[in-house]
């Protein structure tokens, strides 16, 4: 049977220059967000690589926290990564559906090159792009893991429901049985790769045993129980948590971002009052988002069709996207600044009330020019750690060209959502992974 390719999380060895949130809206959607669900991040896919973790750190307690292996850098956790990793490209046949791991393509080019799997073949920042990077906030925050990558109470319940899943009791207390065989022989390969600072070749049984036994697409009833108990009273404010949870469930769910805004648009007229402050916050800060949003947007892109000409001002205003970002500009500063409580929230910031004041006297297409340049002129000089480059250059005072590599041929659609994520879709998948549309 043919199967789905395998997709990997994007992995950098660092951003590109300047590329990232060019007009500083990132740092108050962060902290909107984790008002909502601060255990969860959009890079999270499925919920079971937090089991994956909490077995790691059983079969790695042994060793201590300072333990590396002989390159130097790789702790015995990671080891583990490798071989999970590893075991999920050589036993692809196991999965009903392609896991999404990150990682598995430069694994499976290594593989595919007769090559160990290690620190230098692996993800270049594996704390961050790994699935223990991505899933560590959330493993922390429900009480799996310590803050110091130990099981917590949360881990052993999580494991111990794991076990007897997959018929492997007497992994968490080191008993004997299914259980004790399964954990030492992982943790004889990891001890491996410690030693020689790779993977290490396996029977295919043990591949095809860690790839079945940690599938993330099946998980087993006892552990999706634990899961979602732990997520639902410990991912965010508990009412706030259970009042999406009933929404999704009454609607099947959110699937990706263009739905994510009429949803918590939705939930808003009918939300607790906590709830509803947050998600009308957010709406009206997205609403300001959008608007600076499409006017740099219609900057890049009124820049990419000129033939790299520089264009004025006049220009820039002459396009219906720009026409379209002013109209909304004014409203949606008014509706932050009628918010009860979003400026009080970012007092202490000063970033989102600085870009207020910097767009509050824009009444026409000259003015927005001028306003998104210096917007983005100064958010990119203020970068760590000694400023970042403008996507524009000044060909004169009162033209611009864009840079190599920011030009925008088309502009994109979608104007109706959200310009930032809000984790809906992906607790959104939590609970589909772990039963709770069932």
């Amino acid at each position: 049977m043919l199967k789905a390719p395998f997709s990997s999380e994007f992995d950098p060895s660092e951003e590109a220059e300047g590329s990232i949130d060019p007009l500083g809206l990132a740092p108050a959607y962060e902290r909107l967000a984790d008002r909502l669900l601060p255990a969860v991040t959009v890079r999270m896919g499925r919920p079971r690589f937090v089991t994956a973790m909490a077995l790691g750190a059983c079969v790695c307690a042994s060793w201590d926290t300072e333990a590396v292996s002989t390159d130097g850098v790789s702790p015995p956790w990671q080891v583990y990564e490798w071989f999970v990793v590893e075991a999920f490209v050589r036993a692809v046949d196991v999965f009903e559906v392609a896991p999404g791991i990150p990682g598995i393509q430069k694994v499976g080019r290594a593989i595919r090159n007769g090559r160990p799997v290690c620190a230098t073949s692996y993800l270049k920042t594996p704390t961050v792009f790994g699935f223990s990077g991505v899933f560590r906030r959330l493993a922390r925050q429900i009480g799996i893991l310590t803050e110091d990558g130990q099981l917590d109470d949360g881990g052993y319940e999580l494991l111990a429901a794991w076990a007897k899943d997959q018929g492997l009791d007497g992994i968490v207390d080191a008993s004997t049985g299914a259980g004790a065989a399964f954990r030492d022989g992982l943790r004889r390969a990891v001890a491996q790769g410690l030693e020689k600072g790779h993977t290490t070749p396996q029977p295919a049984a043990f591949w095809r045993e860690i790839a079945m036994r940690l599938d993330p697409s099946r998980l087993g009833h006892k552990e999706a129980k634990v899961l979602l108990t732990q997520i639902l009273s410990r991912a965010g404010p508990m009412e706030m948590v259970a009042s999406l949870k009933e929404a999704l469930i009454a609607q099947r769910g959110v699937d990706g971002r263009d739905a994510e805004a009429p949803f918590l648009r939705k939930l808003s007229r009918q939300s607790p009052a906590d709830l509803r402050q947050l998600l009308t916050a957010i709406d009206a800060y997205e609403a300001f988002g959008r608007a600076i949003t499409e006017a740099f947007d219609s900057l890049r892109h009124s820049a990419s069709i000129n033939g790299a000409a520089p264009v004025d001002a006049k220009e820039f205003a002459a396009s219906s996207a720009t026409k379209s970002a002013l109209r909304a500009l004014g409203p949606s500063i008014a509706r932050v600044r009628a918010h009860p409580t979003l400026l009080e929230w970012e007092q202490d910031r000063g970033s989102l009330k600085e870009a207020l004041d910097r767009f509050e006297g824009v009444h026409d297409g000259t003015d927005l020019f001028d306003a998104i340049l210096s917007h983005h002129e100064r958010v990119q000089k203020a970068k760590p750690p000694n400023g970042k480059r403008a996507w524009f250059e000044r060909a004169r005072l009162d033209r611009v060209v864009v840079r190599a590599g920011y030009s925008l041929d088309k502009l994109p659609e979608g104007q109706g959502s959200y310009v930032h994520e809000y984790r809906i879709p992906t607790f959104s998948g939590f609970l589909a992974d772990l039963g709770a549309y069932r």
